[in-house]
C-alpha cells in the first residue's frame, strides 16, 4: 500500500474525471477533474470503463483486511473526500456530480449516451430505478451479488460505461443477526475477499485498454462495529476510496 501512487479528490469530482478518461469534455458547471488521474489514464487509449461500487469498503478495510487482488494490481487510488459517503449519497455524485438533482440537466450517464457512448447499470432495482432515470442506459435488474456478478461477465465489453453495484451486505446482516450468525465484522471481511476474487474474473475477462474503477463507500447506513482502540479510531476516520486498474 505504500508504494501505491495515492491521490486525493473530491467525490462529486468523478463524473468529469470518468469523462475525460473516456474522451468527452464534462460541462463547466459540475466539479472539475481530478487532475493527477486524468493525466495518468487519459493519454492510455481507454476504450472503456468498468466501474465497480461496492458497499462496505474504505481506506480501513483495504488496508486491514488486505484484499489481495485489488492491492497487488492496483495502478493508483484516490482518497475521496464528501459530505456524505454513504451508498446513495455516494451514487447521487456520481450521477450528478453534487447533490442537485440533474443541474442545469446533467447527469453523467445521459450525457456520455449524448456523446455517443453506450451505458449499463446493473443492480437492485430500486437504485437503478431512482438513478438510471432517462439516460438510455441498458438497465439490468439483479437481486444478489452472484446474479450481478454472473451478469456482469456478459456487458463489460460490450458498452464503453458499465456500471456494477455489489451490496449484499446489508441482506446478509439482516439475515445473519437474526440467526445470530458472524459479527458484521467478519462479514464485511468475507464479503471484500469474496468480491476481491470476483473483481480478478473480472479483470480476466476484460478486453484490452479496459479501466476497471473500483468506488467504496460506507455503505447504506451507519454500523455499530465491535472494533477497539486504536483501530476503531482508524475505522471512524476512514474515507471512501477510489482504486483503479488499467488493462494494457
Amino acid at each position: 500500500m505504500s508504494e501505491l501512487p495515492t491521490y486525493e479528490g473530491f467525490l462529486p469530482a468523478l463524473p468529469a474525471t470518468i469523462m475525460r478518461i473516456l474522451g468527452v469534455n464534462p460541462p463547466s458547471f459540475i466539479p472539475d477533474p481530478i487532475s493527477p488521474i486524468v493525466e495518468k489514464f487519459g493519454n492510455r487509449g481507454v476504450e472503456r470503463i468498468i466501474f465497480v461500487m461496492l458497499d462496505n469498503l474504505g481506506l480501513f478495510e483495504i488496508t486491514y483486511y488486505k484484499p489481495q487482488f485489488l492491492i497487488e494490481k492496483a495502478d493508483a487510488i484516490i482518497l475521496l473526500s464528501t459530505k456524505n459517503p454513504y451508498t446513495l449519497g455516494v451514487l447521487h455524485q456520481l450521477m450528478f456530480g453534487g447533490f442537485e438533482v440533474e443541474p442545469n440537466g446533467f447527469h453523467l450517464l445521459k450525457s456520455l449516451f449524448e456523446a455517443g457512448l453506450k451505458t449499463a447499470m446493473i443492480g437492485r432495482e430500486k437504485d437503478v430505478s431512482r438513478y438510471k432515470r432517462d439516460s438510455n442506459t441498458t438497465a439490468i435488474i439483479k437481486e444478489t451479488d452472484m446474479a450481478t456478478w454472473i451478469e456482469a461477465a456478459k456487458v463489460i465489453n460490450r458498452y464503453d460505461f458499465s456500471f456494477i453495484h455489489f451490496l449484499d451486505f446489508e441482506q446478509l446482516h439482516r439475515s445473519k443477526s437474526r440467526l445470530r450468525q458472524e459479527t458484521p465484522e467478519e462479514l464485511i471481511e468475507k464479503l471484500i475477499k469474496r468480491t476481491d476474487k470476483w473483481i480478478l474474473s473480472m479483470y480476466k475477462q476484460a478486453r484490452a485498454k479496459s479501466l476497471l474503477v473500483i468506488l467504496g463507500n460506507h455503505g447504506r447506513y451507519r454500523l455499530d462495529l465491535n472494533y477497539q482502540g486504536k483501530i476503531a479510531q482508524w475505522r471512524q476516520a476512514s474515507v471512501p476510496i477510489g482504486l483503479l486498474i488499467y488493462k494494457e
